[in-house]
């Protein structure tokens, strides 16, 4: 038998299945639009079959989840803290940078869960709870204030998000609607809040009043003690 033959009657072996991994999947989604972003889409953009995604991401919505840490961390690690020892400085820019982070996210927002723990974005939380210790806080109060402001600023950058994609906000909306259906002349107050806010669509102005009600109460913290 020639060797022509003996190869023609030789199986063809199946090339090596691509390799895959966490960080290749964010790279491969990170080059998607978010609205897109399926385990079909990226598993095109490997060039391997969807269930091979499987096994790190889980589903579309783990796959979102960890595109959205992947692209908040990123954004966290960009934040420059101002130097100079102020507390308070360092605390409302640390603040608006979380809520800069998450708007970066998009429709993503909503697949985002804190806190983050890439090394990156662990850096400028380590900064402002040295300088809440530096500043005369104990530990324990100074954990206490960095959840306080991560939590503010996350819930600050979800409502812009939200009010990215609406002309009013939809609490004013359906509180106008129960106004509408209340006897005339009561609740003089509310309809007043509501008539001021419904054209008000910017949110910097309830971040910067929430921070100042924050600083505030950490400065009375500190002259007490």
């Amino acid at each position: 038998m020639s060797d022509a033959q003996d190869l023609a009657m030789t199986p063809r072996q199946r090339g090596r299945p691509r390799r895959i991994s966490r960080d290749r999947i964010v790279s491969a989604a990170r080059g998607l639009a978010p609205e897109s972003l399926t385990m079909q889409a990226v598993a095109d953009v490997l060039g391997v079959d969807p269930k091979a995604l499987n096994y790190h991401v889980g589903d579309r919505d783990g796959l979102r989840e960890l595109v959205a840490l992947d692209v908040f961390e990123s954004a966290l690690t960009r934040v420059a803290l101002p130097a100079g020892g102020d507390w308070r400085s360092v605390l409302r820019t640390y603040c608006a940078a979380l809520r800069d982070a998450v708007v970066e996210l998009g429709v993503l927002a909503t697949y985002f869960r804190l806190p983050p723990t890439g090394i990156g974005a662990l850096a400028p939380v380590e900064r402002v709870l040295q300088e809440l210790v530096d500043a005369g806080f104990s530990v324990g109060d100074a954990g206490h204030a960095l959840r306080l402001v991560t939590e503010l600023g996350h819930a600050a950058g979800r409502e812009a998000v939200f009010l990215a994609q609406s002309t009013v906000h939809p609490n004013v909306d359906e509180v106008a609607a129960a106004l509408g259906g209340a006897v005339e002349g009561s609740f003089p107050m509310l309809r007043q809040v509501v008539a001021a806010r419904g054209d008000d669509t910017d949110d910097e102005a309830q971040l910067q009043f929430s921070l100042d009600v924050v600083v505030v109460g950490l400065e009375r913290m500190l002259s007490r003690d």
